[in-house]
Formats: C-alpha cells, structure tokens, sequence
C-alpha cells in the first residue's frame, strides 16, 4: 500500500462547525447545506476528471470487485451513509499495490465522504494526500483549506488557501471563493473579525460577490459593533440578482437596527421579515420584546 494513504481511524463527527456562527439576539447566517453543495459540485466536477482519465489510461491491477466496492462507495454516499462509505474506501485503498487513476479517484471520494460525514481533519489529511500522489492542483489545496476551516483551524485554512493561489494566480480554479469565504468564517469563530473583514474585502473586489459575502461580511462588521457599516453590506447583498442569502440578510438588518436603539424600525422589518418568509421563531421573539419598547 502507497505509504502516504493511513488505514482507517475510529472517525467522530466534528461538534464544531465554524460555519454555524450564531450570537446574540439573534443573527442568521447561510445554512451549511447551501455552502456543502457547493464545495460538491466542485468535488464532481474533478471526480468528472478523474473517471475520464481512468478511461483512458486503464487499470490492469483493479479487479471487478474493486471495481464493484468503489461503486458501493459511491452509492453509500449518495444515500449519506458517509461513514459507510468512508470504511469501504479505505478497504479498497488497503488493497492497492501501487497508486493509479483509480486510486486516485477512490482517494476524491473518501475526501467527499469524510467532508460530509464532519470528518474535517481526515478530509484536509486526504487532500493533503491527493497533492502529493497525483499533482499539486490548486483545487486540491482548496478543499483541503475549506477542510481545515470547518475544524477551527484557520492558520492551516490558510497556508492551504496561499499554497493553491500560488498554482493558482488568477483565482480561476474551482474551489478559490469557498475556501475564501470558509477561511473568514474561521476567523469569525476565533474572534478575528478584522482578519474576516479583509478576506470578504478581497473577494468583492476580486468579483466574487454573492449575498452569502455580503451576509458573512455584515456579521462580521456586526461582531466589530459596526452596525452601520453592516447595515451597508447588507444593502449591497440585497441589490443582487442572487437570492441564496437575502433572508439571512434581511433578518440581520433588523438585528443592526435593533442594536442601533431604532425600535420602531427594527420592528417593521422584522414584520417584513415574516410577511416575506414567514413566521420564525427567532424574530416572533423579536417582535415580541420590540412591542414593548
């Protein structure tokens, strides 16, 4: 077995997501599921790649039974048993001889799978492999920072993130924003909320807006007590065409107002809030506090 690839560990599912960044009264912020399927599609697009270079290239060692573990793997995943498909990896890992494209495509999977299984620390470990056994892809380097973002360390995040700009100077390759927008997230749960600021900054300016930016920035003012700042990100988001985060944005606006002692208008958007999107508990709680002042 290829020494760089480690036999399978007792894995334990992260209970610290720095993309779930809650604080009072009663911020919201992108669902995980929205920023998960992203990083997926990305995922596909290289194990898209990869099968069509196993195609090609052939592999006179992998057997039908391999061949059929690899499938079951993927057909794990796709029902989210990650764990099972994380162990069923690993098996067809244990036993390959020597490193092919299929290989490294099993190797693509697991990554997925421990990403999605909250494995952080495995799947930046697997990335980390697939750099030095395949080639050094930016792509790879930004899975691996998105990877170490989601288990809280932001200075690994990113020396990945530096490492994939540097085959990757453009910003071009798939992967760059979300492991831009992973790495603020990280500096937000440590309580860097300059550091945040400034990547959420770059990827404006670098074109790379979204409302899921604008939001994240906003909180990230918000967390500095500069309600007025996040209260002009947050416009900025809702001007988009781009809907995936204006509820959060919406809701956050009220919350600067509210910071901002104007109850009266922090109580008609969160009005508008629940007119708009329905009723919620958080700002039901709003309201019910704001009738009071």
């Amino acid at each position: 077995m290829y020494k760089y690839y480690r036999k399978s560990e007792k894995r334990e599912k992260s209970k610290k997501d720095v993309l779930n960044l809650n604080y009072a009264p009663a911020a919201v912020v992108c669902e995980d599921r929205q920023f998960h399927a992203k990083i997926r599609k990305h995922i596909a697009s290289a194990l898209l790649i990869a099968g069509m270079l196993f195609l090609l290239t052939g592999c006179g060692h992998v057997t039908e039974e391999m061949k059929a573990g690899k499938e079951n793997g993927i057909a794990l995943m796709e029902n989210g048993d990650y764990e099972g498909a994380v162990a069923e990896f690993d098996s067809l890992i244990d036993q390959t001889k020597h490193v092919s494209s299929f290989e490294i495509d099993v190797l693509k999977y697991r990554g997925e799978a421990e990403f999605m299984l909250g494995d952080y620390g495995a799947a930046a470990y697997t990335y980390d492999t697939l750099v030095k056994v395949d080639k050094p892809r930016a792509e790879y380097y930004y899975l691996g920072a998105v990877s170490l973002a989601n288990s809280g360390d932001a200075e690994g995040a990113e020396n990945r993130l530096e490492s994939g700009t540097k085959a990757d100077e453009k910003h071009a390759a798939a992967g760059y924003a979300e492991a831009m927008e992973a790495l603020g997230a990280a500096y937000m749960t440590a309580g860097d909320e300059t550091k945040a600021d400034e990547i959420y900054q770059t990827l404006v300016e670098e074109g790379f807006s979204s409302t899921e930016v604008y939001n994240r920035w906003m909180m990230a003012a918000m967390k500095k007590g500069d309600y007025e700042e996040a209260l002009q990100h947050g416009e900025a988001g809702l001007a988009l065409s781009d809907d995936r985060a204006k509820k959060e944005i919406a809701f956050n606006q009220a919350v600067c107002y509210e910071y901002l002692g104007q109850y009266e208008k922090a109580l008609e958007l969160f009005r508008s809030y629940e007119e708009q999107y329905g009723q919620d508990e958080k700002a039901g709680h709003e309201i019910a506090f704001l009738v009071t002042r």
